[in-house]
């Protein structure tokens, strides 16, 4: 089903997208060239970039999926409101704390707030979160390499890996975000054309894809269910999701390095804030989602694919570029659906490396460090944090969670006290501030009860069979506890 000439347009794609990153990275002499990108780059630029890495593949694959699904509507798209208010909150009150010195990381100010001990705690949680999220993106996009090449699980994981690498390895954060910024651009286009196929292919196109989509309730966008056990809510989106999304914006990494490569804080906050139209794409693969649903009313899976599709349902959009979509633009697609893994992947590791870099290994083992041995450590903890992954990826193949389930799942143990910290610091002149580590492993540890019920009704005699709360709202619980178990009181200010 994927011929010679889709083959062609993806390697063609693939190395033209390496020559662009190449070209447009700059010069590479220093860590900062290296990891900040000289703070030279245009805003319109980190703003795309953080956009094809919101994505990923789990939203190009996993979103069209929780609509296909049984009982699957759009709900998911309340989750937008969390990021709105976050962008907003990060922008006006994150970015100028950012701005204050040269920070290369939020982990860095944070050290420069509290002392060496928080950063590196802090820095330790990045690294667990980061090959946790990053590892389910990997993931999702093998399976779709696996479906059209038949290289294996392992083989595709291992060939988006070395590309991922290649990238970062050869022009740092630069040539990421460029990449990134040609990889939006696909990315979108490729979701408007498989739209354009999947309606086109309908006995009536349109009023055939709303009429089936009302019928079946699959346009339902709002929840206002208050149990904690359902993850889409109303509610979940505006409480707890903001905690989500400000540790995103503001404490992970993976977002915070692309906004201290602008020129300054007015463009950082500029990038911040157009990130929003983000949310655009959401409901473009939402869209796909119900004409996928539309379509298989009148139409069946071809007989090689639908046992891959029954075994896990997040094949069904590759499924339906595969079999369906013509020459060439199939080859496209594919792309498209490689490069978000690809952009997600460059980018963290991008910011693996950075961390691993200033936060350990300059200090403690080598701080008169000339600037070039420098940068050949960064390239060769590029090599060592993409292997890292690619073991991780393959961990995640015996999971039975859906894709978007499980990418959110892995982020829940790390991003509440990465929030607590970052609070933690900004108030730390007002309040004391003791026992962060002994706060930040209590909060691991429940969220960790509350994700695994095994856990739970092992230790209390229990017997839960599913997680005690949704994935929402372990963000705001891990946060609060973090900060709860560190305040010692207000300080005394002297007048």
């Amino acid at each position: 089903m994927f011929s010679i000439w889709d083959w062609i347009i993806v390697v063609g794609y693939i190395l033209g997208t390496t020559l662009i990153g190449h070209r447009l990275k700059g010069r590479q002499q220093t860590t900062r060239d290296f990891f900040l990108g000289g703070r030279s780059l245009p805003w319109y630029a980190v703003t795309a970039s953080t956009i094809a890495t919101t994505i990923s593949a789990v939203t190009f694959i996993g979103v069209p999926a929780l609509v296909y699904a049984a009982g699957g509507d759009f709900v998911y798209l309340q989750l937008a409101i969390g990021g709105f208010i976050a962008r907003y909150l990060v922008a006006r009150f994150l970015v100028p704390l950012y701005y204050e010195k040269e920070f290369y990381s939020p982990y860095e100010y944070m050290e420069d707030r509290l002392g060496q001990i928080v950063g590196r705690i802090t820095a330790g949680l990045f690294f667990i979160g980061g090959v946790l999220g990053q590892g389910v993106r990997v993931y999702a996009t093998a399976l779709v390499l696996e479906l059209i090449t038949g290289w294996g699980l392992m083989g595709s994981i291992v060939i988006i890996a070395a590309f991922s690498i290649l990238w970062t390895w050869m022009g740092g954060i630069a040539a990421v975000i460029w990449t990134d910024v040609v990889q939006f651009f696909i990315l979108v286009f490729g979701g408007f054309a498989a739209l354009y196929f999947v309606v086109g292919a309908l006995p009536e196109q349109w009023t055939t894809l709303i009429h089936i989509s009302q019928q079946e309730g699959k346009f339902r966008v709002v929840d206002l269910s208050t149990d904690p056990r359902v993850a889409f809510t109303f509610w979940a989106a505006l409480i707890a999701m903001p905690f989500q999304n400000v540790a995103v914006y503001g404490t992970d990494q993976l977002f915070v390095q692309r906004l201290l490569c602008c020129r300054d804080q007015n463009e950082a906050r500029k990038a911040v804030l157009w990130a929003n139209i983000g949310e655009l794409v959401p409901i473009l693969m939402l869209t796909i989602g119900a004409g996928l649903f539309a379509f298989y009313q009148f139409n069946v899976l071809p007989e090689e694919l639908a046992p891959l599709v029954w075994e896990r349902g997040d094949r069904i959009f590759p499924a339906f570029i595969i079999s369906e979509i013509p020459v060439g633009l199939k080859g496209l697609l594919i792309a498209a659906i490689l490069s978000a893994a690809i952009s997600s992947l460059d980018s963290i590791l991008a910011a693996l490396s950075q961390i691993s870099l200033t936060m350990f290994y300059k200090p403690l083992f080598n701080p008169r460090a000339q600037e070039s041995h420098l940068l050949k450590v960064s390239r060769l903890l590029v090599i060592i944090w993409g292997a890292v992954l690619a073991f991780m990826a393959w961990q995640f193949s015996g999971s039975n969670l859906d894709l978007v389930t499980l990418a959110f799942s892995m982020t829940t143990y790390t991003w509440g006290p990465m929030l607590g910290l970052l609070i933690l610091s900004i108030i730390a002149d007002r309040y004391h501030v003791a026992g962060i580590g002994k706060s930040v492993v209590a909060s691991i540890m429940v969220v960790l009860l509350i994700n695994e019920p095994e856990l739970l009704n092992y230790m209390f005699a229990t017997d839960f069979k599913d997680p005690v709360l949704a994935w929402p709202w372990l963000f705001p619980i891990g946060c609060l506890i973090c900060v709860s178990f560190s305040l010692r009181g207000r300080k005394e200010v002297d007048n």
